[in-house]
């Protein structure tokens, strides 16, 4: 049942957005197995192959984060403005840092060690990887990276709110953005990509002393959608009276850099050792397009899909869980019908529609029911 417009406190399509990234992060994983770039490291390359795989995880890796990014940094200061600093950490640390720390050591291993099972006849004993090859050669965080990145914004917005906690009060005005706020924002996202990719490849990860795992390329302008989140909800951006995006402007837009930036990718950005003009074409191209596409799915959300309708609800409630889960249901299936010579497109989609339903049916009636009881166990204790 849709709440009437008036009664409505919470932003639901922002709420429905994020679950509908997460799903489209678990689709996204599967497809990684099934692009023609045979990617060494990855968990399970399928031996079917077709190159729309390559074109959707190319267009996709560009918008999925900043998503993410822009939508944690307009609740943060929101959270953190109403319970303060201490309660604000108390709350990142269950839910985010130490998440993020067993991820890292009890699940990503797992990850890691599932590159090597899925190629090998006889692939080496996981404890003896865990212990002596995870620390080494094969050391990543998986997609708990997220978790450990967030964290660092999260304090970087902390040390910017004592320095000046008046900024992060919600403005009693609602202005619209600057008619040159978009395409300033774009040119300094360009600038922090090409910046990054002078030194880097565009896609690279680096390891951070076993305690980030960065992509120094996209690090920054991973910060500025978080800051833009800031911003918007200092501004009341998406509010009642507050500045909403226009679909059709912003939907047009990213049809056409969605080609545009395909294209250019395809084309300049594949060869070895890519000329400086070119790295500065790649840069423009993909802030233009993650721009255009970020602005465009909320708009799209909060036009069609402003929602607590009930599976809404529950994907939205469940959707932190499906995250953290998700590649531990992805990769067993992906073993299963890795050699299968059926059709790819029956075979993606059954593994697609499988691991959703299981990452969802996990969380809703497995893990989230237990965390629950814990909680109402330390509950029951405190006021008994």
């Amino acid at each position: 049942m849709n709440l009437p417009a008036a009664s409505k406190q919470r932003l639901y399509f922002l709420d429905n957005l994020k679950a509908f990234i997460i799903l489209l992060m678990v689709v996204f994983h599967v497809g990684m197995g099934y692009t023609t770039w045979d990617l060494k490291w990855w968990t399970v390359n399928d031996i079917q192959k077709n190159m729309f795989f390559d074109f959707f995880i190319l267009e996709t890796d560009v918008y999925i984060m900043p998503i993410m990014f822009m939508i944690a940094g307009y609740f943060a200061p929101m959270v953190l403005e109403r319970k303060g600093i201490a309660l604000f950490w108390n709350d990142k640390l269950k839910r985010i840092v130490l998440p993020w720390i067993g991820g890292v050591l009890f699940i990503a291993p797992f990850i890691a060690y599932s590159s090597l099972f899925s190629r090998m006849d006889t692939p080496p004993n996981y404890f003896a990887f865990w212990k002596n090859d995870f620390f080494g050669p094969y050391y990543q965080q998986a997609h708990y990276w997220f978790l450990g990145v967030l964290a660092l914004f999260f304090l970087i917005l902390t040390i910017a709110y004592q320095v000046n906690p008046t900024y992060f009060k919600q403005s009693v005005q609602k202005p619209s953005p600057p008619v040159w706020f978009f395409p300033v924002f774009a040119l300094l996202t360009t600038a922090a990509f090409f910046s990054g990719n002078l030194y880097f490849w565009n896609d690279a990860w680096v390891n951070v002393k076993f305690i980030f795992m960065l992509q120094p390329v996209r690090l920054i302008l991973h910060l500025c959608y978080f800051g833009l989140g800031v911003y918007a909800w200092k501004h009341s951006w998406f509010t009642r009276g507050g500045y909403s995006p226009h679909l059709l402007p912003w939907g047009i837009s990213a049809i056409i850099m969605l080609f545009v930036f395909l294209f250019y990718r395809m084309t300049f950005t594949l060869m070895p050792d890519v000329p400086v003009l070119f790295k500065a074409g790649h840069a423009i191209t993909h802030a233009t397009f993650s721009l255009t596409a970020t602005f465009a799915l909320i708009t799209v959300f909060q036009n069609f899909f402003d929602s607590n309708a009930y599976l809404w609800r529950r994907l939205a409630a469940n959707s932190y869980t499906i995250y953290f889960i998700h590649q531990c249901v992805v990769i067993p299936l992906g073993c299963i019908v890795q050699k299968l010579d059926i059709n790819i497109w029956v075979k993606y989609c059954s593994v697609s529609i499988i691991a959703l339903v299981l990452c969802f049916l996990l969380a809703e009636y497995v893990i989230n029911p237990i965390l629950s009881l814990g909680k109402q166990d330390k509950n029951t204790l405190i006021h008994s």
